[in-house]
């Protein structure tokens, strides 16, 4: 399947334009800023996401998971049926930490 690709201008301070030409060499940059432009519209997608489903968990709910514990064990058990590694989709970064 062919991608179809469409040129965009954009204006950025010089500063930040200097720094992109010493980190990021030529031949890499379009696809180095497409990959950031996609990885920030996911991040944003995810964090509408997040602040449309607030308050739709009530513990009244899931009287199965009212312990640290049960959290635990729910996450543990969810683990082993999915093998799905997103690493490479979210980018090693960006995990979350404890």
């Amino acid at each position: 399947m062919r991608v179809v690709k469409e040129r965009m201008n954009l204006y950025i301070t010089k500063s930040l334009i200097d720094e992109l030409k010493k980190a990021v060499p030529a031949r890499e940059r379009n696809r180095n800023h497409e990959e950031e432009l996609a990885r920030e519209l996911r991040r944003r997608k995810l964090r509408e996401a997040l602040k449309k489903s607030y308050g739709a968990w009530e513990d009244e709910d899931h009287p199965e998971l009212t312990t640290f514990e049960d959290v635990i064990r729910w996450v543990a058990e969810g683990r082993k049926k999915s093998t799905r590694d997103f690493s490479a989709e979210w980018g090693q970064d960006e995990r979350l930490s404890d």
